[in-house]
């Protein structure tokens, strides 16, 4: 039976294929017709052509008892929905279809109208990324074969909708730069494109438009009146700014006649005169006074109503051209320009007009004219200051009467003569100012200052002076005086000059922050405001570097000093360790930010013994036994450096050689470190490469001679062996972000180690600290600051055991310690004090291992242990946790001209050891300046470092 049903489907697919071959197929765009028809057409077009095929493979389903009618009725509507746009009808239609008349299949024709109708209606409706997954399925399913030329076709069509849908949505978006490349894109892969012509009218017009903005903003008006020859549609006055912006770039490049056209054309289709002052107010600032005055004249024939406004506007303007001609010494220029307006002016009795007009005329030898000027500006002001000048110009020019009339407006009680005589002695002094006689002008301004008090302008002749006659101290206090009463930046370049030249910048700062005024512009204020006590050694470059006196340098001296160290552990025995360590420092101040120093030592080492756990264990019938060094006075080591602070960056660079240790000579330490501050409130970022002695163990420091007997059923196996002597190698970074005075700070370090040795496995490691501290009392002299922390450790090995082949020191697989954490500083005359505490919790875990730590020496006893049948037990890992914490302090207080004391002491526990230090130097300043030099008393102990 199963044979029977394959035949007719396989000859009904074999026609399907033939007829569909046979079908001419016209749905796309290159059929030159609308896209809804193209499909509806084509459909109609493959409906016809599958009615035929049914008439041929009738007979088939006849056979199979199927009416043909029926399927044909079913394909029908199927083809009906299709034409109809109704997709998801024609899928339900196909599925029940297929249900119904097992064997049954669509045809490819009618699979493949489906998925284009579906195509489209998704670009339709915006459904982008769905019709591009279909349309790759329409290029697998029909690409090939009978129906592929049809499916370029119509992918052709679909791809240019949707590329020209993009371009229209990037345009709509205002992405005009992205639509300009995506268009270059597309004609670069197909060189017969053109986008369509209202597109690239639009893209042009907008880019054009942008332009003009952008050009106008870069003052560059050669290519804005390039544009206009290109792109006139945008100057058009349906885009009022952008003509404004071209009549403007006319003017700038030589064409202020065409620029009045353009305003004009503006002014014409302004319909109220607020608008065409506006359009005045802009041309004011680009046309000469000639075509301005055209303007005016046609904006008042336009707008006669709002003549007496634009004719103020008009004098205004005039009186404005005259000021800034006047400003550059064009005083007869200024005086073309008033002179046929002045009645006009005096009508408006605008007090600065008036004294202008006295300025100008005056400056043009007409004392006369400008007499009378400033007599209507006293009138109209009523102010005592243009009366003193009437009253002046009046005496300079013998007018009697009118000095009278000038004296009648002042205060009475000032006697006339003694005004006179006043005056007389401030025109001598303005004579010998003129004449570069400071010294005559300050002489004849104390004469004037009998018979009163000067003038803010007078007192600020005097203060010039004073800096000219090299009085800087006075004219510091007279120019802060005059700051105060009126804060402009004459007087604020006054005060930055005389506090320069007496080395007292802190006097400036100190006004700029208590005075509001433009003193602040002229210093960085916001990186010094918490350096005021600091800022007089710092040389500020806000004036020829020929007057700028470099500081003194940093503090030379010499320190004498020691500390002394005591560690244990657990274990004690050879983990336990005291140190004396006798030491001299010394450092040079090169200039104000740069110093020399050197640093030269001798440890004075003792250590333990070993004890039962850190001796062999074989059975229960051995004994063990052990001598290693335990003494030791180390030649001394040494230090040699450079270290940088500016304001914005620190560097230390150091590099030294360390004492011979019991194993033979030393080896290199040094130290370099770059700290940045790009911040104003104190924040940094610093980076350093280290590599020091692991000063934990007098094994670890210096390395030890070691031998170690046991006895096993009367065997004795020897361990001598040599080792220890760990050197630290690290690379680290940290950072600190300040929150000024009240808000949190954060502090975070990473360091990675690598640590060698003799005999000894090199070790990594690494180890972060975390915390964040806020303030929680400032005062005089005082900052408290408390906050959590976090401190973590982990190592590759577990280094810590003192058996042969091992390092001697801490170094956990893992270790984690939340603490809290508080720090509180106090300063005071000559002295400062340091206390910062830790409290917290500390986890480890520490890894187990042989006996021997050594591969090597392992593998040489060996055969002895094989021959005695001797095994070493190895150590066990151990894990732990309990409270941990530390304390640390540091201070330091001057005890005479040139002598310091300085003193650190700290102490901390943990599971796995407990540590005390203590240090002290005496240190004599070279210079005895009272510049404070704090130098902690862990950086004399060894490189500013300390286990």
């Amino acid at each position: 039976m199963k044979k029977k049903n394959r035949k007719p489907l396989c000859i009904r697919s074999w026609v399907t294929m033939i007829v569909a071959g046979t079908v001419p197929l016209c749905t796309t765009s290159a059929c030159a017709a609308p896209v809804a028809g193209q499909t509806r057409s084509a459909g109609n077009v493959l409906q016809t052509q599958q009615r035929q095929q049914n008439n041929v493979i009738s007979n088939i389903y006849t056979r199979k008892k199927h009416s043909l009618a029926a399927i044909d009725a079913a394909e029908q509507k199927i083809w009906t929905a299709l034409n109809g746009g109704h997709l998801q009808t024609a899928r339900t239609l196909i599925q029940r279809t297929a249900a119904q008349y097992p064997g049954w299949k669509p045809q490819p024709t009618m699979g493949f109208v489906l998925l284009e109708k579906t195509i489209w209606a998704e670009i339709r409706v915006g459904q982008t990324a769905l019709a591009q997954s279909h349309m790759q399925r329409l290029q697998a399913r029909y690409g090939q074969g009978a129906l592929a030329n049809k499916t370029h076709l119509s992918l052709v069509s679909m791809r240019n909708v949707l590329e020209e849908n993009r371009l229209w949505h990037l345009l709509g978006e205002g992405h005009l730069q992205t639509l300009q490349l995506a268009i270059q894109q597309i004609q670069r892969e197909d060189p017969g494109y053109q986008p369509p012509q209202k597109l690239r009218f639009l893209m042009r017009q907008g880019l054009a438009s942008r332009a003009v903005r952008r050009l106008a903003g870069q003052k560059s008006w050669n290519q804005i009146v390039a544009l206009h020859d290109q792109t006139p549609s945008v100057f058009t006055l349906a885009y009022p700014g952008n003509r404004q912006v071209w009549a403007e770039a006319l003017a700038a490049t030589g064409h202020p006649e065409r620029a009045t056209l353009v305003y004009i054309s503006l002014m014409q289709h302004s319909q109220h005169a607020a608008e065409v002052q506006g359009i005045l107010n802009q041309a004011a600032n680009q046309l000469p006074p000639q075509d301005m005055q055209v303007l005016y004249a046609r904006a008042q024939a336009q707008f006669p109503s709002a003549q007496h406004a634009l004719e103020r506007q008009r004098l205004q303007y005039i009186m404005m051209v005259a000021a800034r001609a006047h400003t550059a010494h064009r005083n007869a220029d200024a005086l073309a320009l008033v002179a046929p307006e002045s009645a006009a002016i005096a009508r408006l009795r605008q007090v600065s007009d008036a004294r202008l007009m006295g300025a100008i005329l005056g400056a043009n030898h007409h004392p006369r004219a400008a007499l009378q000027w400033w007599v209507r500006a006293a009138q109209w002001s009523g102010k005592d200051a243009d009366w003193q000048t009437v009253g002046n110009l009046a005496m300079a020019d013998n007018d009697v009467p009118i000095a009278r009339e000038a004296m009648a407006h002042l205060p009475a009680g000032t006697p006339a003569s003694a005004h006179f005589r006043q005056h007389s002695n401030i025109m001598a002094a303005l004579r010998d100012y003129k004449n570069r006689d400071y010294a005559g002008t300050l002489r004849h301004l104390r004469a004037a200052q009998r018979f009163g008090p000067l003038s803010p302008g007078m007192q600020t002749i005097q203060a010039w002076s004073l800096v000219h006659t090299r009085h800087f101290k006075a004219a510091s206090a007279l120019f802060t005086t005059l700051y105060r009463q009126d804060p402009s930046s004459g007087n604020a370049v006054g005060v930055v000059i005389a506090d320069q030249q007496i080395h007292n910048l802190a006097h400036t700062y100190q006004l700029a922050a208590t005075t509001r005024g433009p003193l602040a512009a002229h210093l960085p204020m916001a990186t010094m405001r918490d350096h005021f006590a600091d800022i007089n050694a710092i040389p500020w470059r806000f004036v020829p570097p020929d007057q700028i006196a470099p500081p003194p340098a940093r503090q030379s001296y010499l320190a004498l000093g020691g500390s002394w160290e005591q560690r244990g552990g657990k274990g004690s025995g050879m983990t336990r360790m005291t140190e004396y360590l006798p030491s001299l420092q010394a450092q040079w101040g090169i200039n104000w930010h740069l110093a020399a120093f050197t640093q030269w030592s001798s440890p004075d080492l003792y250590g333990g013994q070993p004890n039962g756990g850190q001796l062999p264990v074989l059975d229960g019938a051995s004994t063990a036994t052990g001598q290693a060094t335990g003494h030791v006075w180390q030649l001394p080591q040494f230090l040699f450096g450079v270290d940088d602070h500016e304001p914005h960056h620190h560097w230390r660079a150091a590099l030294g050689w360390t004492s011979p240790s019991s194993l033979g000579g030393g080896t290199v330490q040094g130290l370099l470190r770059y700290t940045f501050i790009p911040s104003d409130n104190g924040s940094d970022w610093s980076v350093h490469v280290l590599r020091n002695s692991v000063r934990q163990t007098l094994l670890s420091y210096n390395g030890v001679q070691g031998n170690v007997s046991a006895n096993v059923r009367g065997q004795t196996l020897h361990i001598p062996y040599t080792w220890g002597a760990a050197m630290r190698n690290q690379i680290g970074a940290s950072g600190y972000l300040s929150g000024g005075k009240h808000g949190w700070s954060y502090i975070g370090t990473l360091h990675l180690n690598a640590i060698t040795g003799r005999n000894i496995t090199t070790n990594y490691g690494a180890s972060t600290y975390l915390a964040a501290m806020r303030p929680v009392y400032t005062g005089a002299g005082w900052w408290v600051s408390l906050g959590p922390s976090f401190y973590a450790e982990t190592y590759a090995r577990n280094e810590s055991f003192a058996s042969p082949g091992y390092g001697g020191y801490f170094s956990p697989q893992w270790m984690a310690e939340p603490s809290l954490s508080a720090n509180a500083s106090h300063w005071w005359h000559g002295g400062a004090l340091n206390v910062s505490a830790a409290i917290g919790y500390q986890w480890l875990h520490q890894a187990g291992g042989p006996y021997i730590g050594s591969t090597l020496l392992r593998d040489q006893l060996a055969p002895q242990l094989s021959t005695q049948n001797l095994v070493l037990s190895p150590y066990a890992a151990s894990s732990g946790g309990s409270i941990a914490g530390s304390l640390n302090a540091v201070l330091t207080q001057r005890l005479g001209t040139h002598w310091y004391l300085d003193a650190g002491a700290s102490y901390q526990a943990n599971p796995a050891f407990q540590q005390a230090q203590a240090g002290l130097d005496i240190r004599y300043v070279f210079g005895g300046s009272h510049a404070r030099t704090f130098i902690p008393a862990q950086y004399v102990s060894g490189m500013g470092r300390y286990e």
